[in-house]
C-alpha cells in the first residue's frame, strides 16, 4: 500500500512495532488523512492535522492478532514546505478518542467491544513531518464477524454490502429508527459488526 504520510518502515509487512509488546505488520488497511489549512482555528495555531493508517498485526512473541492505527500529526495545509522550526510550532499533544474509549471499556470487562492490547503515546523526532508532534498507537484485539460501517458512513461498508434481508436482520436487532429513503443515520454503524450464523 502506497501511503502519503507513513513510510514502508512502517506499515510494509514484516515491519515491528514496538509498544510495550512487540508486533509485527502483516498488512496495511486503509488511510484517512484530516488536513486543515493553516487559516483555520484561532490565528496561528491551527487544529492538529493528523493522518491515520489501521494495520492488521501479530504480537511477534505470541500467537495474538490485532489491528493498530497509528495517529500521526502532520502539517497544516499550506505548511508542508516550511522549515522544520516553523511546522514544530504546531505540535500539539493527542489522546484520541478512539483509545480513550477502548481503555475504559476494557478496564471495565465490557464483553461488547473489543480488548485494548497495547497501546503508545510519543512524539515524531527533528526529522518527523511536525517535529515534537504526536504520534500515537493504539492496538485492539480482532474479533468474530464483518465490520458493519466505517467512521465516515462509507456506503461501501459491510452493512450495504450485505444482502436487503440481512440488513434488516441488523436494523431490528438494534432497534434503529426508520429513516426515509436516501437519509443516513447520525452514526451509521462505525463500530457494529456482524456475525452470520
Amino acid at each position: 500500500m502506497l501511503s502519503h504520510w507513513f513510510s514502508e518502515s512502517e506499515i510494509s509487512p514484516g515491519a515491528v512495532i514496538e509498544m510495550q509488546k512487540s508486533w509485527t505488520v502483516v498488512q496495511a488497511r486503509e488511510e484517512h488523512i484530516s488536513q486543515y489549512s493553516k487559516d483555520q482555528g484561532s490565528p496561528g495555531h491551527p487544529p492538529a492535522s493528523d493522518a491515520t493508517i489501521r494495520l492488521i498485526c501479530e504480537q511477534t512473541d505470541g500467537n495474538i492478532e490485532s489491528h493498530i492505527r497509528i495517529y500521526k500529526q502532520i502539517p497544516a495545509a499550506g505548511t508542508e514546505a516550511e522549515p522544520a522550526a516553523v511546522r514544530a510550532k504546531q505540535a500539539k499533544p493527542c489522546e484520541p478518542d478512539e483509545l480513550i474509549t477502548l481503555r475504559a471499556l476494557t478496564r471495565k470487562g465490557s464483553r461488547f467491544t473489543p480488548r485494548l492490547l497495547d497501546s503508545k503515546n510519543t512524539t515524531q523526532d527533528d526529522s518527523g513531518f511536525v517535529p515534537g508532534g504526536f504520534v500515537v498507537y493504539v492496538a485492539w484485539e480482532v474479533v468474530a464477524g464483518e465490520q458493519l460501517g466505517t467512521e465516515g458512513g462509507d456506503e461501501d461498508c459491510g452493512f450495504w454490502r450485505m444482502e436487503r434481508d440481512k440488513r434488516e436482520i441488523v436494523l431490528v436487532s438494534c432497534d434503529v429508527v426508520r429513516l426515509g429513503p436516501g437519509q443516513v443515520p447520525p452514526s451509521p454503524g462505525a463500530g457494529l459488526g456482524w456475525v452470520n450464523e
